[in-house]
Order: C-alpha cells, then structure tokens, then sequence
C-alpha cells in the first residue's frame, strides 16, 4: 500500500475524511488512516488515486506523501531531503512548487517567499529545474495548525463538474434535492460498488440517484409520488445514465429485490422538526424493510433530522459512522452509515 494525503474541502468537520474511506473501501480497498490534521487526511491505501478523484466530491486534491513536520522552514527542507524525495524522481526533471494554508495556520510563514526559497534550495541541492507551465511533477506543501504536510500531487478532485449538476440545472427541480456533492458524499458512504445495483427507495427528482450512476452503479429509484418518478426519469436521461430502474412505490414495503448499497434522503419537512410520530414510524418501518433487500455485508446511508442509530440498530443494523451537519437554526441533518451483518 502507498501512503497519500488528501486535501479536504473544509465544508464538513467529518465527512470529507469519511468518504474517502468509504470511496476505498466502495472500489474493494481498505485505507488505514496515520494522520487526522485540519483539511488534511493522511492513510495508506492500494486505491488507484486517479480513480479515486473521479469518485470523490469533498477532495480538492490526492498527493503522495513524502513528510509531515512543524511548520519551519528549515525543519520542511531536511524532513523533504530525508523523504523518498530522491529516490522517487531521477535529477535534472522539472517541477513547480505550491504552498497551501489552511486557514490562519503557520503565521509566521509568508507562503510566496516560502515557494521562492524551497525552490531555489531544491534546485541548488539536486539541479531539478523550475517549470511553472508545464512541470513533470508539482510539490504540494500544506500549512495546517502548526504543521507541515510535504508530497507530490498524484491526481486533482475536479468539483466544478459538481456545480454543473446543481439542482436548478436540471430538467426536474425539487427545492429539497440534495447539492450533487452531498448527494455524491452520501454515494460513497454507502460503500455503492461499480456494477453495483443501488437503491434509493425516497428518490424524489433523481440527484442521489445521479450520482450513483455517474460512479458506474446501476441505480434503482422508489418513490410513491408517480410525479417524482417521472421527474427522475428526465433527470437521469439528462446526464446520460440509461441503465437504471423507476417505480412508484412504498418504502416501507420493498420485497422483491437484493441491492449492494443504499443511500437516501427522505422528507421530513415540518413535521420532522417537531419529532412528529407518523414520521418517526416511517423511519422505522422503512429502515426494516431496506434492512430486508440489503445484501449481507453491504452499507446503508440515510439522512434524518435527529439521530436514529438505535432505530436502525432496531432493523438489525450495525453502526458504522455519524455526523451531523446544521442546515439552519431549527433543523440538523443527521447522516447515518449502517452495515447488515454477514459477507458478501
């Protein structure tokens, strides 16, 4: 296994670092994780990460991990020059330089003059020449807290593709749909396999559903309102996905199929916030009969508006991961990943 880091995206406290193990571990790898830094998620994994950015939605970017170290100059250069630096990358090749701050870390650090004197030291030391258009590889150094994360930038996440698939881009818009990165994040801690058959039995207008598709999941969508089925129907044909399955139906009363990984968001609306019962009894029936389709060693994802883990313990699920995210003053999103027991 080789060791990498990751350049997270800030957006959530936990769920950048979560999905990317549950991207590995979706594409059959496992990822051991050595280091937990602010936006920065250090681990060894045999994942190809080019193949990991093209899963991931709260990345900026994947490097090779070469040093951690306080955040000083001279302790950044000999911990790079005591690194598989030299080993890795025959001399006389061209690279650039890129430091990253996270936040206000490393004050005392002025990141443009930073970039100048490892530059020059590096080139002084083992002739590699600068190249900021065109290098053969690029050196990632990233400020966080009081440290420095050193490695070479081996793929980018590219989040733009996500804001091309924001909600109101879409042929069917529903004002509760997930954003395509949550929606993509959900995907992944659901564990959702290439070739896999994915389920989203509250689909609504389709975005997890998307999202699913786009990482090569076969994606199944329920939903009892015939409206939305049809809204997900233009929705996934809009992106290109043409193997899927639709229906209207029950959640609570799935049956007839076996599926290798769930994620949803089901409404909760006013109701919710108030901790209405009907609600709660359709989290509860529903989590049971997705209990019931989910094959043995598989994942479940699902959102709610407090925290249900005892209730998929319930239905017979094993807590895997919690977080929880703050959508306004009066309501939470409470994002849940359950296994069913066995192996598949």
């Amino acid at each position: 296994m080789a060791r990498f880091f990751f350049l997270l995206s800030g957006e959530h406290s936990s769920l950048p670092a979560a999905e990317v193990v549950g991207a590995c571990e979706a594409l059959g790898h496992t990822f051991k994780p050595v280091d937990v830094l602010d936006q920065v998620l250090v681990g060894e994994t045999s994942a190809e990460p080019a193949v990991l950015a093209e899963r991931l939605a709260m990345s900026w970017m994947i490097g090779f991990h070469l040093f951690t170290s306080p955040a000083f100059k001279r302790e950044i250069l000999d911990s790079l020059f005591s690194s598989d630096f030299l080993e890795i990358f025959n001399p006389r090749k061209t690279f650039a330089i890129t430091v990253k701050r996270i936040k206000r870390s490393a004050q005392h650090l002025q990141t443009p003059e930073l970039e100048k004197w490892l530059a020059e030291k590096i080139s002084r030391e083992v002739k590699f020449k600068t190249d900021l258009r065109n290098p053969e590889f690029e050196l990632v150094f990233v400020l966080t807290g009081e440290s420095c994360v050193g490695g070479v930038k081996v793929a980018e996440v590219d989040r733009k593709r996500f804001t091309a698939r924001r909600p109101s881009r879409r042929p069917a818009f529903h004002p509760s749909t997930l954003t395509p990165v949550l929606a993509r994040c959900m995907v992944n801690l659901a564990r959702t396999p290439p070739g896999g058959i994915f389920l989203d039995p509250f689909c609504g207008v389709g975005g997890i559903l998307i999202e699913a598709g786009l990482v090569g999941a076969i994606p199944v969508g329920i939903d009892i309102k015939p409206e939305m089925v049809e809204g997900a129907k233009k929705n996934l044909e809009a992106f290109g996905i043409r193997d899927y399955r639709l229906e209207v139906g029950d959640a609570r009363k799935l049956g007839g199929m076996e599926v290798d990984a769930i994620a949803t968001d089901p409404p909760y609306g006013r109701q919710a916030t108030t901790a209405g019962s009907e609600v709660w009894d359709l989290y509860r029936e529903s989590l049971h009969s997705m209990t019931e389709v989910l094959k043995p060693g598989r994942f479940l994802c699902i959102t709610a508006p407090a925290d249900i883990r005892e209730t998929g313990k319930e239905a017979g699920l094993e807590v895997v991961d919690y977080h929880e995210q703050k959508v306004h003053r009066s309501l939470i999103r409470c994002f849940h990943v359950f296994r069913k027991p066995g192996s598949f």
